[in-house]
């Protein structure tokens, strides 16, 4: 892991900047206990388009008010596009508060604040640029950091059921919906190629994939699984892709110790994917499929 000063120095000019402002700020300000630098900017790799992904731990006691404070501080820091603050749905309940801020000189901050006490250590891959209570200095180990086999059936579920919704919305006329669905079936299917490659944090799918060390585990299959709004385009990317769900949803449940059975979804959503490929075929468009025009039915 590279240290505090390295990862600094490796930063582009405009991150630089952004970031020892923070620390400035931090350092002035006793409510604020840590800054940890995630991602690609943690590992030394990052370059002009890079986000910024920061963590901001703030002292229990003055939580959430000192969270008021988080916003003017960053837009001090330079020009400032624009700024967002809100809370990550997935986190739930879990106190915190995540800001989003796009700087007129290119960087992108992202930025998740939380109680520091709520932190047991530093994540693999995360480097503390700030610490004086030494909150980060053992390692700990997310659970994201892994899928679990109940992760993997979960995806794998989710994955069929996306391209059962593709197969309906072409049906319906409505390729702009079933397009989305192709998307959302491959997202699936990424996390769980890096679940079977052994990749950390298989949940970020395809980032996650490319950010690994060495070259990505991508099958070249899956360049077959892109499709514009063309109806024969679609139906055989999804059955390309159902093929792909398949044969990642056997590795990852091998590699999480627990293949899911989903095998009658799997033969369910395949053999209606044939059925529109069949008359994709014969028709020469799809079932009843008008490409970019409005759906039948309002009926979802």
């Amino acid at each position: 892991m590279l240290t505090a000063d390295e990862v600094r120095a490796a930063l582009p000019t405009a991150h630089r900047e952004i970031v020892d402002g923070l620390l400035a700020f931090a350092a002035a300000d006793a409510r604020f206990r840590f800054i940890e630098l995630c991602c690609s900017a943690a590992r030394g790799a990052a370059d002009e388009l890079s986000d910024l992904d920061l963590g901001l731990g703030v002292r229990d006691d003055a939580w959430p008010e000192a969270t008021g404070a988080i916003l003017p501080a960053l837009r001090g820091l330079g020009e400032v596009v624009d700024a967002l603050e809100h809370r990550i749905p997935e986190w739930g309940e879990r106190p915190h508060l995540r800001v989003f801020v796009q700087y007129g000189s290119g960087p992108q901050l992202d930025l998740v604040a939380l109680p520091a006490d709520s932190r047991a250590g530093l994540p693999p891959g995360s480097v503390p640029l700030y610490d004086p209570d030494g909150r980060l200095a053992k390692p700990m180990d997310p659970p994201i950091r892994r899928a679990t086999a109940a992760d993997v059936a979960e995806w794998t579920f989710l994955g069929w059921v996306a391209l059962l919704d593709l197969d309906k919305y072409l049906r319906r006329g409505s390729a702009w919906e079933a397009l989305e669905r192709l998307h959302e079936a491959r997202g699936y299917v990424w996390r769980l190629i890096a679940v079977a490659s052994g990749v950390e944090y298989p949940a970020y799918g395809i980032t996650s994939l490319l950010d690994a060390p060495g070259d990505p585990a991508i099958p070249a299959e899956m360049s077959e699984t892109t499709a514009t709004l063309d109806v024969a385009r679609l139906t055989t990317a999804a059955r390309v892709l159902a093929g792909r769900l398949e044969a990642a949803s056997a590795a990852a449940g091998g590699a999480a110790g627990e293949p899911p059975d989903h095998r009658r979804l799997a033969a369910y959503a395949m053999e209606r994917l044939s059925q529109s490929a069949r008359s994709t075929l014969r028709s020469g468009r799809g079932p009843g499929c008008r490409a970019a025009s409005r759906p039948r039915s309002p009926t979802r």
